[in-house]
């Protein structure tokens, strides 16, 4: 007996630019990563640019070729996460039990047979009644509808009139979701009961699911499976051979079942890694180059650590190879550019991690990465690189060195950062960065490393 909302909003980054900017509304816009606008893809694509075919992770250059007019605009995720918080400290007011999903969709958790009467909100009491609980969804659909465009309406008059979202409502976060995707943008959609899941499910297409994607989908095809309807035929014991443990949510999900649990922000947990990665304007081989912009992401890196007061152990390096128009398509696995078996041009690259002992300085993490990407790379020229450490703790006296030569680094390292904090990334920075290009954090669609208070 659970009532659950997804609500995803339209064209997140794009709309909340055309909401700042007035006279970008109703033009094709893009929203592109920060200050780069060559050689990177779209954060997102407004809803009329969306009508030329342009999508959100698509290639400039492919999307002028489908929307010459398109109107590319820098992203700002400063921007992007106020707006967040604005319509989290709306949607609150409804129940406590929100899941920041992404940084412009969430789950909110309105009834549940589960919750005891401290934990329910005293607005979704006001407006569905004490009796409501444990009542099944579609008993409460009038209800429902009223709460989503009294929710929606909220949203437009306290956040910006041209922003929009699509609700669903289900009766599990899976079926919710899916809800929500089946009118955009600005949809309202009811899943009430398994009856109707599985009627829907029979008219959508496998990867129409959260956590089916192409991969697994392809799988599936190769099985004779294209369908929910064929997947439901398929025995639990040859789903679970063939896909291992994976095989029961295939299972369950072709039958509308999701029994996993909103996950309210303040109970997540702090984040499993860190990292950085750019995309250079031009191609290169050179390694002193590569060097410089690895030493800079370190950096980041580490600076991040220490604001978080964490220190990590496991450093993973990846890059993508550049792709020239005269590459071979379908050769070699990982060391040139392919075709994607649906034959789109995909970006082929390799990646690699080593687990040292816990750091949070720049320089260290710089070194262990050098090592792993001259292992993995074998001279061609990149487009992309990046790195990230994992298996974090909390910096603690334990950590610390008692040596002399490290304590008067960790004095200096304090020092620099403090100077950053007030004039800006790379304000003071190693001598061999100097006249290097400037690396910025790009806009972020998830929340993983920004936590703020509800």
């Amino acid at each position: 007996m659970r009532v659950i909302l997804h609500i995803d909003f339209n064209s997140y980054f794009a709309t909340v630019e055309q909401q700042a900017n007035p006279r970008l509304r109703s033009k094709p816009i893009g929203v592109t990563g920060g200050d780069r606008m060559k050689r990177t893809v779209l954060g997102a694509a407004s809803v009329e640019a969306k009508k030329f075919g342009v999508k959100t992770g698509m290639q400039i250059w492919e999307a002028k070729k489908l929307c010459p007019g398109i109107i590319l605009v820098p992203g700002d995720s400063d921007k992007y996460l106020e707006v967040t918080k604005r319509f989290l400290g709306i949607l609150k007011g409804y129940s406590p039990y929100l899941e920041v999903f992404s940084i412009d969709e969430v789950f909110l958790e309105i009834l549940s047979s589960g919750h005891s009467g401290a934990e329910r909100s005293e607005a979704i009491e006001s407006k569905l009644g004490k009796d409501s609980i444990g009542r099944p969804l579609a008993s409460l659909q009038n209800d429902m509808i009223k709460m989503a465009h009294e929710i929606k309406s909220r949203i437009k008059s306290e956040i910006g009139e041209w922003i929009t979202c699509s609700i669903g409502i289900s009766y599990n976060k899976l079926m919710a979701k899916l809800a929500g995707s089946l009118q955009k943008p600005d949809g309202l959609v009811i899943i009430p009961d398994q009856k109707h899941a599985i009627e829907i499910l029979d008219r959508v297409e496998l990867d129409e699911i959260c956590g089916i994607g192409e991969r697994i989908k392809a799988r599936l095809n190769k099985m004779g499976i294209f369908s929910f309807k064929t997947l439901r035929q398929v025995p639990k014991e040859i789903l679970l051979f063939q896909f291992k443990s994976y095989g029961n949510f295939l299972y369950n999900a072709s039958r509308g079942i999701d029994e996993s649990r909103i996950i309210p922000f303040f109970e997540k947990e702090e984040v499993k890694s860190v990292g950085h990665r750019h995309t250079i304007d031009h191609d290169t081989s050179d390694p002193e180059e590569i060097k410089q912009i690895l030493l800079k992401l370190t950096e980041l890196v580490a600076r991040r650590l220490r604001a978080k007061n964490l220190v990590g152990k496991t450093i993973h390096c990846w890059f993508r190879y550049s792709l020239h128009p005269d590459h071979t398509p379908g050769v070699s696995s990982m060391g040139t550019p392919g075709l994607h078996p649906g034959g789109e041009r995909v970006f082929e690259g390799d990646g690699m991690q080593e687990t040292i002992h816990y750091t949070d300085d720049g320089l260290e993490i710089f070194k262990t990465t050098w090592k792993l990407f001259e292992n993995i790379w074998d001279r061609g020229e990149i487009r992309m690189i990046g790195v990230s450490i994992s298996n974090l703790t909390p910096q603690t006296p334990l950590n610390l060195s008692l040596l002399e030569e490290n304590k008067k680094k960790e004095v200096i390292t304090k020092a620099l950062d403090k100077i950053n904090d007030k004039y800006g990334e790379f304000a003071l920075k190693r001598g061999i960065l100097l006249g290097t290009p400037q690396i910025r954090r790009m806009p972020n669609p998830f929340l993983a490393d920004r936590r703020f208070k509800l």
